[in-house]
């Protein structure tokens, strides 16, 4: 020991720090003030909280690095096979005195280096938090394709460029995205390498659970899991409305019986059971999978190399989506129909609804909706937009259609059904509108007038062809809701529904006020 001992203790047995941190930590909300604080302050107190552990994430990092410059150094260890080398003797240190695991300690030494040697503005933006400390391990997972590379340093500028340019939190699909784009853009051949790798990896586990259970787990491609996951819920469903097993422990018992080859049974018990099951080993044979895959037709066809996208997966390869599209069971339906005359600018007009009912998208514009947004447009979904509401952001008046939200692309977006119905029924507001750069912006205004921004960018920074897509109401269209209203006089001047869009109506020009204030 070349010291004196030191005690942890000596620090623990001291009064905790956290009640008297800056406002910065706080929102401005005191421990005593809480009770009396509005909602939107308790809000803006957990955000701040959220930066707070941003910057305490930050100095962790820059602790576990300074602690393997001085343990370990920047040469490479001679015992570094041993199983107890420099590294781990350092990951030790942290591994006893956090009371986590030696792999768990050695996973935050290797991430506080990556942040150091290959991602430093990242860092930088940690510290600043404008963005969390979990999204920045996704980070780092997700550049490890191009550490040691030249375009490194290219590509930390690029994702600490694309975190600036946004105010608010960024969901866990956005951020894949936003990293892999980048990625791919700097290093296509790395990330076809990787993907073979992985697929030449692929495999089953179990793992054994308490109480007389255990996991059992497969590893293959994006497309052969959303298959797989498909034929599961398919067969889960077999099952009639009175069977009381949850979801979950439906699409178990079918998987259970896929794999072995025996029958799925509804477990309802009524001598009345309406469910139909199918033979043994199989899927209901009108059950339909389909794994929605984004590409230009310039990739497809073999003259670019420009990613592609699967949707509720994200980014991959343009190799990858050749050999999807190269599948005897794909079918290939281009957004713009073939013969649709080309304007002289470049773009094509696509009709924007169907004529014969002004709130129903035309398939196209369907399609283009879902394809730009990639997944919900509520922060923090999960789910693929192919499996969303498309939604009027201002609402679509069925009296006189020409005074409500337009059913036009900038005024349409896709919702997860929870999201939908929170729009709906409650007193949300989202708005939607193009920003000073052209950038299609999404922003949520809670029911206390609380503007929270939306996810930071969409699958137009993906795809940029599809801003050559125009949409415009069909000629001869006059207006008129597709069923006429009733003609008798109404007994209110305003129908709730009315006054509720009314409402919403005057909280977006408000928001929009504000944003040509500031």
């Amino acid at each position: 020991m070349s010291g004196p001992a030191w005690r942890l203790s000596s620090w623990w047995g001291e009064v905790s720090p956290w009640p008297d941190l800056p406002a910065f930590f706080t929102g401005r909300v005191d421990v005593g003030e809480i009770g009396e604080a509005d909602t939107n302050d308790l809000i803006g107190s957990l955000v701040s909280a959220q930066r707070g552990r941003s910057f305490l994430a930050w100095r962790d990092y820059r602790v576990a690095a300074e602690l393997h410059a001085r343990l370990v150094g920047t040469e490479s260890d001679p015992h570094d096979l041993l199983l107890v080398d420099g590294f781990a003797d350092c990951a030790a240190r942290i591994a006893i005195s956090f009371g986590i695991g030696q792999g768990k300690a050695e996973q935050m030494v290797r991430e506080a280096l990556a942040l150091r040697n290959r991602l430093p503005r990242v860092a930088e933006r940690l510290r600043d938090g404008r963005i969390s400390a979990e999204r920045v391990t996704s980070i780092i997972a997700r550049t490890d394709l191009v550490n040691g590379h030249d375009c490194a340093a290219e590509v930390d500028a690029d994702i600490a460029a694309r975190l600036d340019l946004h105010e608010g939190a960024w969901s866990a699909e956005r951020l894949r995205d936003m990293v892999d784009r980048i990625v791919y853009r700097h290093d296509p051949d790395a990330v076809r390498e990787r993907r073979q790798k992985a697929l030449d990896a692929r495999g089953v586990s179990t793992k054994p659970l308490p109480d007389g259970m255990a996991k059992f787990s497969a590893t293959m491609s994006a497309e052969d899991a959303r298959l797989s996951d498909g034929s599961v819920k398919a067969l889960a469903a077999c099952a009639c409305e009175h069977d009381q097993r949850t979801t979950q422990q439906r699409r178990s018992d079918a998987t259970f019986a896929l794999l072995t080859g025996t029958a799925f049974e509804c477990e309802c018990g009524r001598e009345d059971c309406t469910a139909q099951i199918p033979e043994p080993g199989t899927v209901p044979p009108d059950s339909k999978v389909i794994i929605h895959v984004v590409v230009d037709e310039s990739t497809l066809n073999g003259d670019a190399d420009n990613a592609g996208f699967i949707a509720g997966h994200g980014v991959i390869s343009d190799e990858h989506a050749r050999d999807l599209a190269g599948r005897p069971d794909a079918v290939i339906k281009p957004l713009v129909p073939k013969g649709t005359p080309q304007n002289p600018d470049g773009s094509f007009t696509l009709p924007a609804h169907l004529p014969s009912d002004p709130y129903r998208p035309t398939a196209a514009l369907d399609t283009f909706v879902r394809v730009r947004d990639g997944s919900s447009v509520v922060p923090g979904s999960e789910v693929s937009a192919f499996d969303a509401d498309l939604d009027h952001v201002e609402e679509f008046d069925h009296n006189d259609p020409s005074h409500g939200g337009q059913t036009l692309p900038d005024n349409l977006n896709a919702k997860h059904r929870f999201g939908h119905l929170l729009k709906t029924f409650g007193d949300w507001v989202d708005d939607q509108y193009r920003d000073r750069h052209g950038v299609l912006t999404t922003e949520f205004i809670t029911p206390e007038g609380l503007v929270l921004p939306g996810d930071p960018e969409n699958l137009e920074i993906l795809f940029p062809g599809l801003r050559r897509i125009r949409f415009k109401i069909p000629p001869g269209d006059d207006g008129q809701p597709a069923e006429p209203g009733n003609e008798e006089a109404p007994t209110r001047a305003m129908t709730r529904v009315a006054a509720k869009h009314a409402r919403r109506r005057q909280e977006r020009e408000r928001n929009r006020r504000r944003r040509e204030r500031d």
